[in-house]
């Protein structure tokens, strides 16, 4: 099923039919044994949601069609009688808590997922793992990082926390916006949308350093988030065309910015469709992954909600992660 055929009347029918899970090398099994036990059971009451959400919308839409069309049909007539000048967005005002009302029923489904299958999902890394939709990250450990673009106000959204071999890891969506002054009007400018992931440290880092998009080495050199640094050139010359690393401790920003690291942070925001930068301080590596996408969002309401895809999908980007996590050998207490 489409939209177009979903609009026009389609049946809509409960999908039982598995799109199986994926995984790679011989973790299937261990996947599908967690997929049983915990996430199936949630299957065939989310798919019978599923179905009543989409005939609930189909409803909606239906109903916001008819209101839509005679608030139409009002307004023309009031304009023609009254021979007034009204102007014509005031007319679509209606359709903003009209599509709100539709859309409600999806929603609902949505966040119920979340809050109730997606829990489950992130268990499969660790007990200790959890999922939240209001948790959130503390935004002065994320400006110390010097990684923050200039931003006025903060939105987090998904909240993911947990450890890895000792390894602390915490995940959170996050929009950074601000008001810029264009065409003589205010507008709200995105300055960053996307992933901060944040890694605990089994040592103290002596140094802070930071790996940024190459933006022209004078525009990062003369940022003042990078002050007190001092530039820093990367093994690979593939890497030092992309990025520009700025640290304050030369010695350990070559021994931690290995080819092997750049390799694998570059596999991660692949599979976040996103660019990168990432910083070094304290205690925890931070890194910012760019995205458009949401992040732990359920596929499209016309799928079966048999939940495979996520389970599979959040699993090669956590997979990511903990590999990252050996290549930096952060689980050791070892000295630098």
């Amino acid at each position: 099923m489409n939209i177009l055929s979903f609009l026009f009347g389609a049946r809509i029918k409960p999908k039982r039919q598995s799109n199986s899970l994926s995984a790679v090398g011989d973790e299937l099994e261990s996947l599908q044994a967690h997929y049983d036990e915990h996430i199936e059971p949630l299957t065939r009451k989310f798919e019978n949601r599923r179905v009543a959400c989409l005939k609930n919308l189909r409803q909606r839409i239906y109903m916001s069609v008819v209101i839509f069309t005679i608030f139409l049909f009002i307004v023309f007539i009031f304009v023609s009688r009254q021979s007034v000048d009204l102007p014509w967005f005031l007319s679509l005002l209606p359709l903003i808590p009209l599509v709100w009302w539709s859309y409600r029923p999806v929603m609902r489904y949505r966040s119920d997922v979340k809050e109730q299958v997606f829990p489950r999902i992130f268990r499969y890394f660790g007990d200790d793992f959890i999922f939240s939709s209001t948790h959130r990250m503390s935004i002065s450990e994320l400006k110390r990082s010097k990684l923050l673009p200039g931003y006025e106000d903060a939105h987090f959204e998904d909240y993911v926390q947990g450890t890895y071999k000792g390894v602390g890891i915490a995940i959170n969506e996050l929009k950074l916006t601000k008001e810029v002054r264009r065409d003589k009007r205010n507008e709200t400018k995105t300055v960053f949308s996307g992933v901060m992931v944040q890694l605990g440290c089994h040592k103290s880092f002596s140094g802070h350093t930071v790996v940024v998009r190459n933006r022209g080495s004078l525009i990062n050199f003369l940022s003042d988030s990078f002050k007190r640094l001092s530039r820093v050139k990367l093994e690979d010359p593939r890497f030092e065309k992309l990025f520009d690393v700025f640290s304050s401790d030369q010695v350990e920003a070559r021994y931690l910015l290995t080819v092997a690291f750049m390799e694998r942070l570059q596999e991660l925001a692949n599979c976040f469709s996103g660019q990168f930068q990432c910083a070094f301080y304290e205690d925890k590596l931070l890194i910012m992954l760019a995205s458009r996408e949401n992040r732990f969002e359920l596929g499209s309401i016309f799928n079966g909600a048999t939940f495979e895809y996520e389970f599979s999908q959040i699993n090669r980007e956590m997979r990511q992660l903990f590999a990252m996590i050996e290549v930096l050998k952060l689980d050791e207490y070892t000295g630098l």
